[in-house]
This record gives structure tokens, C-alpha cells and sequence, in this order.
């Protein structure tokens, strides 16, 4: 059986190239939308179709991780997610990159959702730091698709070489993971029996969820174009990318020491007064203050997947992991065309105001369940 390290390095690896895959995308707007004679925010529509692929994904491969096994689910991740930007590669038609996106979301939700409860069931202590960790290689993710796509300019050969090296990578560090659920597991209790207290807490994770989705989102899709929209060099992703991945590392870390509920709380409402500020300044130094608080802020995202995994018994956990998930993905996944369109003529206020109500979902997430935490405590 592979030792811890080597767990981890297994779901690490393929949990970055997910990330890797599924921002591909954003990097090749403009050319898709002249390449199919289409508009920035048609090409945009495969963001939310990612998203679908992932909630429904998530949910079937989630119980198949339940039934037979994590490592099974992964493998069947890792590959739908690979090979599909590898065939997008080849797509004729706008209505193919958003079939192919679909499936795209399908590992990528997938992987993600039962990558965390592998980390729950492996890991005793510090999860928050792991899930951290793992949320925060979206943007180095991000950072590898943007040197990729310094050499390989062209969208087609940029997916063809994503895809490839996405299945590379991911097929041979996936088996390192050691296997937490065995196939024919008595399953002792069921998602469908679960009380009063878990139901309010699958809303609660739920509703941050959505909030982090909505925020996260348009900060990986819509600020690369937005950043062309106000005269400000693209260059200037790299140093919001990272500072996005010191944000998630150490928002899992704060939930570690101070709490999930508090964390979440916190970072949401700073993420609020952020957003707001992106939507009233207006000179460019302003501007790139407000998204780097931004990508800082928007790191309460990390540790959620560890969060619900920690709420959930073994038995549904994958599923009930990708239940929370659900929402966030079916509503949240659309916050990128929804910031490209509230506003046509500027994608700056679109962000701002979509970032504004995410964080006011999540506030209110983080609020319903510090009131459930309490009112457990007070019983």
C-alpha cells in the first residue's frame, strides 16, 4: 500500500492538472470567439457547462468512490478531464468545445470532490493546510497554462499539448493513492437518513460554496479579458496568481488554528469590501489593489471540500462532499457570464457586482452555520 507521502503526491499532482485543464480555456477567449464567429460571452457559456458536467459528475463518481473505492473514481476523473481538452483540440464547432468542456467538468468535479475526503481519510491533523494547498494549485495551475501558452500560442495546439501532458501526469501519479474504501464496504448508514443537524449544515457549506464559486470564478475567467478592458498589461496575472495561492494556503492554515466558520466569516467579509472597491475605483493602480485583496481574499474556498468532508460519516462522505458542491457548481459556474454580461461595456463593475453578491451568500453561509454550532453546543 503506498505510504502517506506518496498519497498525497498522488492526489496533489492530478488535483493541479485539473486545475491546469479546466483554466486552459480562459486563455483562449478571443481566438475561439473569432475562430467560430462568436462573442466573448457565447465562448463564455463553457464555463457553466464545465460547472454542470462537474455537479453531476460529482455526485455519480462521488458514489461510485463511495461503493467501490476512491482510487477508481480518480482514475475515471483524471482521464475524462485529460483526454477531453486533448479532443477539443480537434473541435469544428462552438457547440463542441462545449460538449467537450462538459465532460471537462466531469472529472474535474469529480476528482476534486473525492480528493478531498482521500485527504480527511488520510491526514489526522492540519487538513485545512492540505485543502489549502490543494485549492491554491488552481492558480498554479492557472500560471502553467499561462507559460504553456507563451510556446504554444495557438488554441489548438495549446489544448492538444495541455490535454497530453494533463494525462501524462495525471495516469501515473494517481495509483500512489492509497485506497480508504474497499470495494463492498457495508454501507451503514445512508445520505437520504441524514437529521436535522446535517441537513442544516449541507445548506449552510452549501450556500459557501456558492459564494466561493461565484467569487473565485470570474478572478480565473473574466479578469484576464478585463484586464485588456482597462489598459492594464496582462503580465500582471502572474503576481495575482500567486498571491491568490498564498491566500487559499493561508486561509487553510487560519482554519486550522482559528476555525472554519471564523475563517470563512472573516475572509468573506473583507472579499465583500473588496468587491465593492473594485466596483468604485476606477485608475488602474486602484483597480489592481482591489483584485490582488481579491485573489487574497477569495481563499475561503480552500478548505471548504476538507470542511464538508470532516462534517459527513465515511459511508456517503464523497457523496454527501459533492452534494454540497452541487449548488455552487449549477449556480456558481454561471458567475462568469454573469460578470460579462450584467455589464457589457465594462467587465469591471460585471465582476465587482457578481463578487458582491457572492460574498454575501457566503457571509450568510458562514453565519447560518456558526448559529448551528451554537445552538449544538447550548443543547
Amino acid at each position: 500500500m503506498p505510504g502517506r507521502s506518496a498519497s498525497l503526491l498522488g492526489i496533489l499532482v492530478p488535483f493541479l492538472f485539473s486545475a491546469y485543464s479546466v483554466s486552459s480555456l480562459s486563455l483562449v477567449v478571443p481566438q475561439l470567439a473569432q475562430a467560430f464567429h462568436a462573442t466573448v460571452g457565447q465562448v463564455l457559456i463553457a464555463i457553466p457547462v464545465d460547472f454542470i458536467g462537474g455537479a453531476i459528475g460529482g455526485l455519480v463518481l462521488g458514489n461510485v468512490a463511495d461503493r467501490y473505492g476512491r482510487r477508481t473514481a480518480l482514475l475515471i476523473a483524471g482521464a475524462l478531464f485529460s483526454v477531453f481538452v486533448l479532443v477539443a483540440s480537434a473541435a469544428t464547432a462552438l457547440w463542441e468545445i462545449y460538449l467537450f468542456w462538459f465532460f471537462v467538468g466531469v472529472g474535474v468535479g469529480s476528482q476534486n470532490g473525492v480528493a478531498y475526503p482521500v485527504v480527511v481519510e488520510t491526514l489526522s491533523s492540519s487538513t485545512g493546510l492540505v485543502g489549502g494547498l490543494m485549492q491554491g494549485l488552481y492558480f498554479i495551475g492557472f500560471l502553467l497554462d499561462e507559460v504553456t501558452y507563451m510556446f504554444v500560442p495557438h488554441w489548438r495546439n495549446f489544448f492538444l499539448i495541455a490535454g497530453a501532458i494533463s494525462l501524462a501526469l495525471t495516469m501515473t501519479t494517481t495509483p500512489l493513492v492509497s485506497e480508504t474504501v474497499r470495494r463492498g464496504v457495508v454501507r451503514r448508514a445512508s445520505l437520504l437518513g441524514m437529521g436535522r443537524e446535517l441537513a442544516i449544515a449541507t445548506a449552510a457549506l452549501s450556500l459557501l460554496t456558492l459564494g466561493a464559486l461565484m467569487f473565485s470564478t470570474p478572478l480565473l475567467s473574466v479578469v484576464p479579458a478585463m484586464l485588456q478592458g482597462e489598459g492594464i498589461s496582462s503580465s500582471w496575472l502572474v503576481p495575482l496568481s500567486a498571491l491568490g495561492f498564498v491566500g487559499f494556503v493561508l486561509a487553510g492554515l487560519a482554519s486550522d488554528r482559528a476555525g472554519r466558520a471564523g475563517t470563512a466569516l472573516a475572509f468573506s467579509s473583507l472579499g465583500l469590501t473588496a468587491s465593492a472597491a473594485l466596483a468604485a475605483l476606477l485608475q488602474p493602480q486602484y483597480v489592481l489593489t482591489a483584485l490582488a485583496a481579491m485573489f487574497f481574499l477569495s481563499g475561503y474556498f480552500s478548505f471548504i471540500g476538507i470542511w464538508a468532508s470532516e462534517v459527513y460519516p465515511i459511508e456517503f462522505r464523497a457523496t454527501a462532499t459533492n452534494l454540497v458542491f452541487l449548488v455552487g457548481r449549477l449556480v456558481g459556474g454561471f458567475s462568469a457570464y454573469i460578470a460579462a454580461s450584467i455589464y457589457p461595456h465594462s467587465l469591471r463593475l460585471g465582476t465587482a457586482v457578481t463578487c458582491i453578491i457572492a460574498n454575501v451568500l457566503a457571509v450568510a453561509g458562514s453565519l447560518m452555520y456558526i448559529w448551528l454550532y451554537r445552538a449544538r453546543t447550548q443543547a
